[in-house]
């Protein structure tokens, strides 16, 4: 039974708000609470903060689209023009352009990396065992993620550190500014000619082997969607997404999870050679320290929320990071939990634009963990080193440095 709507509150939301970057829980308890359904004047948009709102609307692309964007820069801001993206696409061209590359990332296909990605943690953790000293983020973390997704989409690995440099420009914020910076938008464009070229080599050469034929590059030369081929353009700019979006993420969280760890040591051990409960600790920490604050959505018609009255055109904020420490949801939810096994979660989505890559994601943090686990077991996090990223659309550790017993 959906409660009637609270009285008008006091709450103040803003997503650039300052508090919302230094902790944004106290507020989204309070918007839970007293705003489900939260009307912010600075731009005329509404936000939803319970976990019952946001996955209704995760799985109502005919109410919520996404074509005219999904995060600040796209519908607040509007400094960052849409461009062809899965994500920002309604059925059934999302339909349509996702089943073209599904396959690749299928549980069974994306197994087959396992000993890839293992290697990649053992050659990071290698240059370090001597020196007692690791950081998770940028030392391991954001190589592996990069280097994985290069690996799984068959993009060149000598361009990986150059094209993880160019993703972190896109998500870095200046102190005092508001949203995307003006490196952030020369990032975009540097990675859409980037693409560009790549898709224009393939042109020429045709692939030089089987895999390049299957490969995502491959599969969207190809294909025929909306009536005939994709222009370069439109494939650049579809590779450009998975690129960012493969790369993003998994630092932080793989960060995140060991930081829960060591504050709660007998986690710690209980999860020790077990790598099921190693994956439900990531699985955890992903909840309780979404990176993603929200994703956005245009109303694609009038509709009556709570009592609220959201016009056709305004932009709506489904609160990601709000809905998964939603008490109605998950008991005790401002707790973490190693043996929480909740049944719902959006840690990576839900409905039409549930995460293509989760497969790869979780693999990728089951192999960090048990090698970094096994390897130093006994770790301490240096937390007056570390450092966070303060964004209004991702939030979570820029740099966690662990110190270990050299091996």
């Amino acid at each position: 039974m959906v409660p009637p709507p609270a009285p008008d509150s006091a709450v103040a939301y803003d997503p650039f708000a300052r508090e919302i970057f230094d902790d944004p829980h106290p507020i989204y308890r309070r918007l839970r609470a007293e705003s489900p359904v939260h009307h912010v004047e600075r731009f005329d948009c509404w936000a939803l903060s319970t976990f019952e709102d946001v996955w209704d609307a995760c799985q109502s692309p005919d109410l919520y689209t996404a074509e005219q964007g999904t995060t600040a820069a796209h519908v607040l801001q509007k400094v960052v023009e849409v461009f062809p993206a899965l994500d920002m696409m309604d059925p059934p061209r999302h339909t349509a352009h996702r089943a073209l590359v599904s396959g690749i990332f299928l549980p069974g296909k994306v197994k087959k990396f396992e000993k890839d990605f293992r290697k990649i943690v053992r050659d990071r953790l290698e240059r370090v065992r001597a020196t007692g000293r690791l950081d998770v983020v940028k030392e391991l973390g954001s190589h592996l993620s990069t280097l994985s997704i290069c690996r799984v989409l068959n993009f060149p690995e000598a361009d990986g550190e150059m094209l993880r440099a160019w993703v972190e420009d896109v998500f870095h914020r200046e102190p005092g500014a508001l949203g995307i910076t003006q490196a952030g938008v020369e990032a975009f464009a540097k990675l859409d000619a980037y693409f560009l070229e790549l898709v224009r080599t393939r042109r020429r050469t045709g692939g030089r082997s089987g895999r390049d034929q299957g490969d995502v590059l491959g599969r969207y030369m190809a294909a025929e969607v909306d009536g005939g081929r994709m222009s370069d353009e439109k494939i650049a700019s579809l590779l450009k997404e998975l690129m960012i979006a493969g790369t993003e993420t998994i630092p932080k969280m793989l960060a995140a999870t060991l930081h829960r760890l060591w504050e709660r040591p007998d986690a710690r051990r209980e999860v020790q050679g077990r790598s099921e409960l190693m994956l439900e600790a990531f699985m955890e920490t992903v909840r309780f320290d979404m990176p993603t604050q929200f994703m956005a959505r245009v109303l694609k018609e009038d509709v009556e929320l709570r009592g609220h009255k959201l016009r056709a055109g305004q932009p709506v904020l489904l609160l990601y990071a709000s809905a998964s420490r939603d008490e109605h949801e998950f008991p005790d939810a401002d707790e973490w939990d190693l043996h929480r096994r909740a049944p719902r979660t959006i840690g990576f989505g839900h409905g039409t634009h549930a995460c293509l890559g989760r497969h790869v994601a979780r693999l990728e943090a089951r192999v960090a963990l048990e090698e970094i686990l096994s390897a130093m077991p006994e770790y301490e996090v240096d937390v007056a080193a570390s450092e966070r990223l303060y964004t209004e659309y991702v939030q979570g550790f820029a740099s966690l440095p662990i110190v270990f017993e050299p091996y």
